[in-house]
């Protein structure tokens, strides 16, 4: 077989693949859009797979009138933005200064961090349900929030240790001879280049604590508490079985700010990503 037949036919494979995945990736998003706008005779009478019979919002309507959703909404942005900050600044922090600053524990404490990617943060439930308990935080957002920050500082540390091997010693020398101080050349000249690194951790660690279930449920009691993941759950509880298009329509409503958010930081995270991967 020829050069240019095999090119060919190879290109054909990963068009086909290609095509395939895409099905797999897309229909069920695409299937989930389409049922959150179909009536109850339309799940009476259509297939499955076949288009609503007339496009409305009707079931959009019924989620925020049915169900405590704009809470649910106003306890997860909470959460997220509360877990975000204090991760973001803290892991940052400590990847720039264990790659930057040598000192005698340098490499040890980073191994020391590295362990936390093999606890799984399950294990450690129970004994922070009782130690929450008795600091009588439950049902807070503190106790949702913390666990969080605990659990996702490894990884995050990781990803800014690994970007901060990129950023050129001689400009931080630079701003530290003309006069800046340890703290200022950090916020002032390493953090205005680090805008990919800290989106790529933002996207990653923001999609992972909007969706959290676990953590959420564990740590909270009351409705006025809960997320929008565990407002979803209650909300197929009590009307997945009478009422799908409304079902589907808060499955819509739940993901949509995850894809939103994702959309506009893909390719800061891809750059993110990229650059830490490169060099360790």
């Amino acid at each position: 077989m020829s050069t240019s037949r095999k090119r060919a036919v190879s290109a054909v494979v990963r068009v086909i693949v290609a095509g395939i995945l895409l099905v797999f990736m897309v229909y069920p998003i695409f299937y989930v859009i389409m049922s959150s706008m179909k009536t109850k005779d339309d799940f009476r009478h259509l297939p499955s797979w076949a288009l609503p019979s007339t496009f409305n919002i009707d079931n959009y309507i019924k989620v925020f009138t049915t169900s405590p959703m704009l809470n649910y909404f106003k306890n997860s942005i909470i959460i997220t933005v509360g877990v975000l900050i204090p991760l973001l600044l803290f892991s940052f922090m400590a990847g720039f200064a264990l790659s930057k600053i040598q000192f005698k524990w340098n490499k040890k404490l980073l191994s020391y961090f590295l362990l936390g990617l093999m606890l799984p943060f399950q294990v450690a439930l129970i004994p922070l349900f009782t130690i929450f308990s008795k600091l009588n935080i439950l049902n807070t957002y503190a106790a949702v929030i913390l666990p969080q920050i605990a659990f996702s500082l490894s990884y995050s540390i990781q990803l800014f240790y690994s970007f901060s091997k990129f950023l050129p010693d001689e400009i931080i020398e630079a701003a530290i001879i003309d006069g800046c101080s340890p703290f200022r050349t950090f916020f002032k000249v390493v953090f205005p280049m680090s805008t990919n690194s800290l989106l790529t951790v933002a996207t990653m660690q923001g999609v992972f604590t909007w969706n959290d279930f676990i953590n959420a449920y564990t740590f909270t009691r009351s409705t006025s508490m809960k997320t929008v993941t565990l407002g979803l759950n209650d909300f197929v509880g009590f009307m997945g079985t009478k009422d799908w298009g409304a079902t589907f329509a808060a499955i819509v409503v739940t993901v949509l700010p995850t894809f939103i958010f994702y959309f506009f930081t893909n390719k800061y995270m891809l750059s993110g990503l990229t650059a830490g991967a490169v060099k360790g």
